[in-house]
């Protein structure tokens, strides 16, 4: 069984890396044709520049494998990577469809959830032991 702190730094990983491969989508959508690519770079821009403060946070925050993570990590990481889950489905959509409330419903999701994130990831290093 793993370390607690690889497990975060792999749930780390994958949280940033689902964003920024869903944030890719609206683009590969307008290379095709399916959308104007000025919409798809606003969709896209935002969600990748997320992926990278999110996962470059979680890499300035990791101390290795010298200190573990407490229990409740996983439970305070959840309603970030659920937000920012959802503001991955939001570029999904806006690859499909030029729907008026994806941008915003985005940058709402966005937001919050890498906000929610970044507390987590702080309350989680401050009670590392």
């Amino acid at each position: 069984m793993p370390h607690p702190s690889v497990i975060l730094r792999l749930v780390g990983f994958a949280v940033a890396a689902g964003l920024a491969i869903a944030g890719v989508q609206p683009v590969v959508s307008a290379l095709n044709g399916a959308v104007d690519m000025r919409w798809a770079l606003g969709l896209t821009g935002p969600a990748v520049a997320t992926a990278i403060l999110v996962f470059g946070a979680q890499v300035l925050l990791n101390r290795g494998d010298v200190v573990q993570p407490p229990w409740y990590s996983a439970w305070l990481l959840l309603p970030g990577s659920f937000l920012l889950a959802g503001a991955a489905a939001m570029c999904i959509f806006g690859a499909f469809v030029e729907f008026a409330l994806i941008p915003g419903t985005m940058w709402f999701l966005l937001l919050s959830g890498a906000s929610l994130w970044m507390a987590a990831m702080v309350l989680v290093r401050s009670n590392s032991h």
